[in-house]
């Protein structure tokens, strides 16, 4: 068994699930992160909303469109500063992302349990590995074959 394999092919699996889930919530898997991202951090821009979620900017601007238009985000930018959007959550959108958390929340918290494992003590089990491999290392790792 390969642990990079594994947790691959759960996050696969965890993907298409929260794409199942937030469909009838009228959302997909990034709309949903982006309400996240929005609501930790208010009045960021189009450009780093998108980089937070690993898209190009078309693929962002997109993702922003649809939530202006379903009235769950909204553009604090001031008139006339071009192209620059400031986007926060509305009362709708602090509803739908609390809502759909608890939907994706839970539901992997009690797959958790029903194998015995404590959700919280995974999740900083996670925490601590993803910490660790996104450490910068100042030497290339060698190759030892």
């Amino acid at each position: 068994m390969d642990l990079a394999h594994e947790l691959h092919d759960l996050v696969r699996t965890l993907d298409r699930w929260a794409e199942q889930m937030l469909r009838p919530e009228g959302l997909t898997y990034n709309q949903y992160v982006a309400l996240v991202i929005l609501g930790q951090h208010p009045d960021i821009t189009g450009r780093t909303l998108s980089k937070s979620l690993g898209v190009t900017e078309a693929a962002g601007s997109g993702i922003v469109k649809a939530l202006l238009t379903d009235g769950l985000i909204t553009n604090g930018a001031t008139p006339g500063s071009g192209n620059r959007r400031e986007l926060r959550l509305t009362s709708a959108g602090e509803d739908k992302s609390g809502h759909c958390a608890r939907l994706l929340g839970h539901s992997l918290d009690d797959n958790a349990r029903a194998i015995g494992i404590d959700p919280n003590s995974l999740a900083s089990t996670i925490r601590d590995l993803h910490d660790e491999v996104r450490t910068i290392r100042s030497e290339t790792p060698k190759d030892h074959s």
